[in-house]
């Protein structure tokens, strides 16, 4: 009977541990779908949040770029901004949210939450760059600043 006793617990042993092993490892971790970059402008007034969707960027799919404006040194959505935002490659400007909003005559687009979504579909790989312009905070004009992205297609 002690040899059955002892097989039985040389057995139960390592099975025990590793099911304590398993409930007790970490939970892993998973990467997040998407990419989130900021960046100051230029003159310093806010920082700019650009969050592509979906990760990683592939030609011929629509990408629809959420961006934020932060009031500088906080997370702080700044309500009321002025903006441009500008899409290109190998310095060729291929998209223009001004134009495309149909404001020809050169006026800046305005978001009074500070959160816009600018989609895009890229028909081309490489590298390109996402500007973002701000040409007024709360109504006033300010000299104009940007921030830029630079953003890899597959």
């Amino acid at each position: 009977m002690g040899i059955v006793c002892m097989y039985n617990t040389i057995i139960a042993f390592p099975l025990i541990v590793g099911i304590l092993g398993i409930l007790l490892s970490p939970v892993p971790t998973f990467a997040v779908s998407a990419t989130t970059m900021t960046k100051p402008t230029s003159g310093g007034s806010l920082n700019v949040v650009l969050q592509p969707s979906p990760v990683p960027i592939v030609k011929g799919t629509q990408t629809n770029f959420k961006v934020n404006f932060d009031q500088k040194g906080t997370s702080t959505v700044q309500p009321h901004i002025d903006y441009d935002v500008t899409i290109s490659k190998a310095g060729k400007q291929l998209f223009d949210a001004v134009t495309q909003a149909g404001q020809y005559n050169g006026i800046a687009l305005h978001t009074p939450d500070g959160i816009i979504t600018i989609p895009y579909t890229f028909q081309q790989p490489g590298t390109y760059t996402i500007k973002v312009s701000v040409f007024g905070i709360l109504f006033n004009p300010i000299n104009h600043e940007f921030a830029q992205f630079q953003v890899n297609v597959t």
